[in-house]
């Protein structure tokens, strides 16, 4: 990869996106609401996609109109990148749709605001996010979002903006935590001003048995970087510390770990995260280089047709920042030809 001279930021950042929990969850302005003429539109779009048998990755503004919804969505994209990093849209009436129609719906809002992203090497555009009863210890291939434990704060690999339907919550348990990578910057700064310097260095990440257009079992990109007038972070310490276990991978230094350490601490610090229940029918949209997200454990109905189910969306925003070539991932896996319902089915 191309490199040129690397600006380090060490003055703190002053942004809307540089929060902290207890006063976001004061706050209002992240949260938004679907009217029913909004619900409306939605159905009626739906319908007919369903009729004409539109293919998931098809969907887009002659296939799925939504013209009343595009102010509401073009606020979102703002906030998103311009306010706190995330938004929560909520009142989306579930009731009597198939987990195929929420996900029309879903992917429809979503491909309004960028790019939909293979999540996987099946090729799949919406994810699933649910237990699957395979044991991430034991199995490398297992990623976290297919099992039932508590998830540690991380960004995601190779999108700049993740998106999740809630369709199902859990009988209990899995509650969603949200961490501002702006905020824990200033504090690092603050208290160690050198050891920003490390974000900047470059990190590697285990792809769990999954290939990456880098030819490794693992990829390589910089935590921090400042490019064309904006600070992007990354964190995933679990993933880093996998990716140890391949013998190529360069091992991590002790200033590594230490600002890994760091970051995970201060993430789990009440004063500096924000924890939100999803409600079903919630969409929740994560600026992925300035929040982190995590989850508690969650214990499921008997019920297969009542478990925890949530739906997601990796996008590559149509309107989004540049990124510098250290940074950027968005070049993703090495994906095999999409499902034919490209994970559509439930």
């Amino acid at each position: 990869m191309s490199s040129g001279p690397k600006t380090i930021i060490r003055s703190p950042i002053a942004s809307p996106g540089a929060w902290y929990g207890p006063e976001l969850s004061r706050a209002t302005d992240w949260l938004y609401r679907i009217t029913e003429d909004h619900q409306s539109e939605l159905l009626e779009a739906t319908a007919a996609a369903r009729a004409q048998r539109v293919d998931l990755a098809k969907i887009g503004s002659d296939t799925f109109p939504l013209p009343g919804l595009m102010p509401l969505i073009h606020e979102i994209e703002n906030q998103i990148e311009n306010g706190p990093g995330l938004i929560v849209l909520r009142g989306l009436d579930l009731d009597g749709l198939t987990p195929e129609d929420a996900g029309l719906m879903f992917y429809a809002i979503g491909q309004r605001m960028g790019r939909p992203i293979k999540q996987n090497a099946q090729g799949h555009l919406l994810g699933h996010v649910r237990d699957t009863g395979r044991d991430i210890k034991t199995d490398p291939s297992v990623r976290g979002y297919q099992t039932r434990i508590a998830l540690p704060f991380h960004t995601d690999t190779s999108t700049d903006l993740l998106g999740l339907l809630c369709f199902q919550t859990a009988k209990e348990g899995g509650e969603s935590f949200l961490a501002p990578l702006m905020t824990i910057y200033n504090e690092i700064l603050r208290k160690d001003p050198e050891m920003v310097d490390t974000l900047y260095e470059t990190f590697h990440y285990d792809c769990r048995e999954e290939k990456h257009p880098d030819g490794h079992p693992f990829y390589s990109r910089t935590a921090a970087s400042f490019h064309a007038g904006k600070l992007s972070l990354r964190h995933n310490s679990g993933y880093a510390k996998s990716a140890q276990r391949h013998p190529t991978c360069p091992r991590l230094t002790e200033d590594q770990l230490r600002v890994m350490d760091e970051i995970d601490r201060m993430a789990f610090d009440p004063e500096i995260h924000f924890s939100l229940k999803l409600e079903r029918g919630d969409i929740l949209f994560v600026n992925n280089y300035q929040v982190m997200h995590a989850r508690s454990g969650f214990v499921d109905h008997e019920d297969p047709g009542q478990r925890r189910h949530l739906m997601r969306l990796w996008l590559h925003l149509h309107r989004g920042r540049e990124l510098a070539p250290k940074f950027d991932n968005r070049g993703g896996l090495v994906t095999t030809e999409a499902t034919a319902d490209s994970g559509l089915s439930a």
